[in-house]
């Protein structure tokens, strides 16, 4: 064997080596990857599930009206934790206002959506709705109560269309989807979309057209608006736009909920104004309750939270 030979030899070697730990690293990575999925999929599998969870939103329900929602020494911690997160809280919420919650993280305002559209239900002391126990409710009537968009929302992959009738499983027509979609504020984005309505959405189809972040809060928006269930809620789903661009799409929610009971869970508090009553959880209980002007004069922890955010929302005057 001549010395090229062999040195052709020793560098193949060295590259099938290198090549071959890559990949079998990479493979490991995976691997392990893998069998984090597979432990979450089992234990979700595991768990049991509540009658009529496939059932579709009660019909009845959605036509109805919501004359209060009541919570009557509500005490609630989350399954296998002692940190309590709703401690004897008492309120009502009436008929067809716009209410706010505020707070700082942690407070409890995220579960109290929760609580309501029945994803939790071993809570000490009594939650109602029209005078009705709201364990006494089927699922599908808590579906036909509440229409909710969640901060973390489900980005479905398909059509445009179709992502956004999804927030009316028993069917909405073609202009309530364009109309919702135009309140949401994405009229002039579908419009410059390849096959407009028809769009698939993200990267799962080789045709697929990517959004941002923002826009894919507004599609979730846009899901809520043709649902026709009597209580909208709103947790946080406009995280991801600016200050400004939340309150204008919080105020054209407001608009066209009219005739409904809306509930904004937010941390900005330019949105919370909008609102004809705002309720602050501090502690696990509600601590302040008025509207912004009331609020601010009475300076406690709303007046605080609201002067230290202010600024995100003062318009620039040009001289």
């Amino acid at each position: 064997i001549t010395i090229g030979v062999y040195t052709s030899l020793i560098v193949a070697i060295n590259n099938l080596e290198n090549i071959a730990s890559w990949r079998l690293s990479n493979v490991i990575y995976q691997f392990s990857q893998i069998k984090e999925y597979m432990k979450d999929l089992t234990e979700f599998s595991m768990l049991s599930e509540t009658d009529g969870a496939l059932d579709k939103p009660d019909i009845n329900v959605c036509s109805g009206v919501i004359e209060k929602i009541e919570f009557k020494n509500v005490s609630f911690k989350y399954p296998e934790t002692d940190n309590i997160i709703l401690d004897n809280l008492s309120m009502t919420l009436y008929g067809d206002k716009h209410y706010s919650f505020v707070g700082r993280n942690g407070a409890g305002k995220t579960t109290i959506a929760k609580l309501l559209t029945g994803l939790y239900t071993n809570y000490e002391g009594e939650i109602s709705v029209n005078g009705k126990s709201l364990r006494d409710y089927t699922q599908a009537e808590i579906k036909g109560l509440f229409s909710v968009v969640y901060q973390d929302f489900a980005k479905y992959e398909i059509s445009l269309r179709e992502c956004v009738a999804l927030g009316n499983v028993n069917g909405c027509c073609e202009e309530e989807i364009k109309k919702a979609i135009k309140t949401a504020g994405l009229e002039e984005e579908t419009e410059r979309f390849k096959d407009g309505l028809d769009t698939p959405l993200g990267k799962t189809r080789t045709d697929g057209t990517d959004v941002s972040g923002g826009q894919w809060q507004r599609i979730a928006i846009a899901r809520t608006l043709v649902s026709h269930c009597p209580v909208r809620i709103l947790d946080e789903p406009t995280a991801a736009l600016d200050p400004i661009s939340e309150r204008s799409v919080y105020e054209l929610f407001g608009r066209v909920s009219r005739g409904r009971m809306t509930i904004f869970i937010t941390h900005r508090l330019g949105s919370a104004r909008l609102a004809d009553e705002i309720l602050v959880l501090e502690n696990g209980n509600i601590t302040e309750q008025g509207n912004h002007d009331a609020l601010i004069k009475k300076g406690g922890l709303y007046a605080e939270m609201f002067e230290s955010q202010k600024s995100w929302y003062e318009e620039k005057v040009n001289v």
